[in-house]
């Protein structure tokens, strides 16, 4: 179908690549008139081009330049942040993606991450992991915030008039919880860049109608970023399929190429690193999931989530006026038989809903906001106005977002009176750390070395254990008693550490502890044992699986010793009658013996066994399940 002069000028204007050549059309004589006039017209159509261009770019620059500047000045690193740094250590040191050294345990949940700042690190060693994860997370969300607003923008071109103007993006870049996890130390800067990223593609392949594979393939990476994105890759993929299967592809009409292709772009790197899982972990999840109970559900308090993350901002008033923009442009496209558009712009919306209602099904989080952030961002990249809606009734929701932005910028904050304040589990955790640190950007070790972190007194335990050739295990009974010298006793272990501690806060604990110390964590991110508990009583989000230190002087202790005052012997001798018996036993000799390739072929076929494996926090209930039906190694 031949375009109008007007809809070529829309597609130059906001298709990178496109080439001004369109608007011309085969010369005439130069002395004829005609030539002349069509000149003069070409020429004005490529000035008007040139400003058009520079509108939208101009207008995409202030969503993007307002998210770099609220996430810098926001910029520190989070404690979890320093879980990820001490396995990117153990990696770039040789012991696999391990947080202890010598036991297999997936205690991350964003392995594209952790790998990214691997290679990164490796490429620029005078770059701290700190820095690195900071300014990373940062480029990542303008990156997204970009191709999003490109994507709109494109998507827009040959289906309305003027230029298009981000209001959803501005929204989200005027919202401070983004500020705080663009940088974090954790990967919500690459699920920014995922997004806006696989929505560009999605965009780009509506209008080429000729490949899909790339597209599939970035999709698809979602799981590896965070587990919860599945939901976000499968809507996109639908999305991709429904573009893929509709009349006019121009692309390889075989069902291999035009179907299977895709499919296989999309599993590929989910399925070989699921493989690498089963193998090495001897779990079909990551531990995290496990410890998380992120198959349970909390309605209740998920809805508190979400609410605690609306209220602060007033975010109500801008997604109803949002609302009046968006439904009918959808009904528009719908009505005149734009199908493939109508599709490509409900795929972000309806991805942003699904993940949505699986963090308030979850239960949400202990961080005010932080995963609802990439439904947030979803949601948003879809609203938007043209310059010619402004003629119109429109003009009165886009005069409210952006009244709204600039209040939310100014003044509208998530507070809780005291930064050291919890509100039904939920805390503003920059707050928390920036006042317990006494430095707004808390970021480098040297910074967070303020705080009380007894990391380094482990690390110095077990130096002083490796001289003296003899382990040693602190157990700690009373958190506020982070280093009790009467707490300290003989260890045993075949795994290769000098020094096992309890503990609550494993992430700078184990950032500056390093791979001589075994951190048993509390809460269970990286223990194999507590991760595998039954959820007893609900608590504050993702600090539910509390296990008790009986199990670690099980583990590691020498029998016989004296215990801590208020423990009993026979929780202790229970708890070691359960790490005798099958299927625990075997579980942890999956992950703590040396990797042949008969064991990683037994871990694959036992994987699903051992995550399903699950008792009693209580030992003397957890020796009775699990020893029950199994017979002692």
């Amino acid at each position: 179908m031949t375009r109008t002069v007007a809809g070529s000028l829309r597609a130059v204007a906001f298709v990178p690549g496109a080439r001004s050549a369109e608007l011309t059309s085969p010369g005439l004589p130069d002395s004829s008139p005609e030539d002349i006039t069509d000149r003069r017209h070409d020429r004005r159509e490529l000035i008007r081009q040139r400003r058009v261009r520079t509108a939208s770019w101009t207008v995409l620059a202030v969503p993007a330049v307002v998210v770099v500047l609220g996430s810098w000045s926001y910029r520190w690193v989070q404690e979890d942040a320093f879980i990820n740094f001490r396995i990117i250590g153990n990696i770039l040191a040789g012991h696999g993606p391990v947080f202890n050294v010598g036991e297999r345990v997936e205690a991350y949940t964003d392995p594209l991450w952790v790998f990214v700042l691997a290679i990164l690190h490796t490429v620029l060693p005078m770059v701290s992991f700190e820095w690195m994860s900071v300014l990373l997370g940062i480029a990542m969300t303008a990156l997204g915030v970009v191709l999003a607003g490109r994507a709109v923008q494109r998507l827009a071109a040959d289906r309305e008039q003027g230029v298009v103007l981000p209001l959803g993006l501005l929204v989200f870049g005027s919202v401070a919880a983004v500020w705080e996890f663009s940088t974090g130390g954790l990967e919500l800067g690459m699920v920014f860049g995922w997004i806006g990223l696989s929505v560009w593609l999605l965009v780009r392949t509506e209008g080429r109608r000729v490949s899909a594979v790339w597209c599939a393939f970035v999709i698809g990476l979602g799981i590896l970023i965070r587990p919860e994105l599945v939901l976000m890759s499968l809507v996109f993929l639908v999305g991709l399929s429904i573009v893929v299967a509709a009349p006019g592809w121009k692309g390889p009409g075989s069902v291999v190429r035009r179907y299977l292709a895709p499919a296989a772009a999309a599993a590929a790197l989910p399925v070989v690193y699921e493989l690498f899982r089963a193998s090495y972990f001897a779990l079909v999840v990551s531990n995290t999931a496990l410890a998380k109970s992120a198959g349970s559900a909390w309605w209740s308090q998920g809805a508190y989530y979400l609410w605690n993350f609306v209220s602060p901002y007033l975010l109500y008033l801008p997604f109803v006026m949002a609302a009046l923009l968006v439904v009918p442009r959808v009904a528009s496209w719908w009505h005149r038989g734009d199908r493939m558009g109508t599709v490509v712009l409900a795929t972000p919306v309806v991805a942003g809903l699904a993940d949505t209602l699986y963090v308030t099904r979850l239960g949400g989080d202990y961080m005010h906001g932080r995963l609802l952030l990439p439904a947030f961002f979803a949601l948003c990249l879809c609203v938007w106005a043209t310059t010619a809606q402004l003629r119109s009734i429109a003009v009165i929701p886009v005069v409210v977002i952006v009244v709204w932005s600039v209040a939310c910028l100014g003044w509208l904050r998530f507070t809780t009176g005291s930064p050291y304040t919890v509100v039904h589990g939920i805390a503003n955790e920059r707050s928390f750390w920036v006042a317990a640190l006494g430095n707004p950007h808390p970021i480098t070790a040297s910074d967070w070395h303020q705080s009380a972190s007894p990391g380094t007194a482990y690390r110095l335990a077990a130096s002083a254990a490796r001289k003296s050739g003899h382990k040693s295990m602190l157990v700690v009974t009373d958190p506020t008693e982070l280093f009790p010298t009467d707490g300290v006793r003989p260890a045993r272990s075949t795994l290769p550490f000098w020094f096992v501690v309890n503990s609550t806060d494993i992430g700078f604990n184990g950032y500056v502890s390093g791979p001589d110390v075994y951190i048993f964590d509390t809460f269970s991110l990286a223990n194999p044992i507590g991760s595998h508990t039954s959820l007893a009583v609900r608590g504050r989000p993702g600090h539910e699986k509390d296990i008790g230190p009986e199990w670690m002087i099980a583990r590691f202790g020498v029998p016989g010793g004296a215990l801590p005052v208020g423990m009993s012997q026979g929780s202790v001798d229970a708890a070691r009658r359960a790490l005798s018996c099958t299927p625990l036993s075997s579980y942890l000799h999956a992950i703590t013996a040396p990797l042949t390739p008969s064991l990683a072929l037994s871990n694959v076929l036992h994987s699903l066994d051992y995550t399903k494996l699950q008792f009693n926090p209580n030992p003397v209930l957890a020796e009775r399940q699990v020893c029950s039906t199994a017979s002692h190694h």
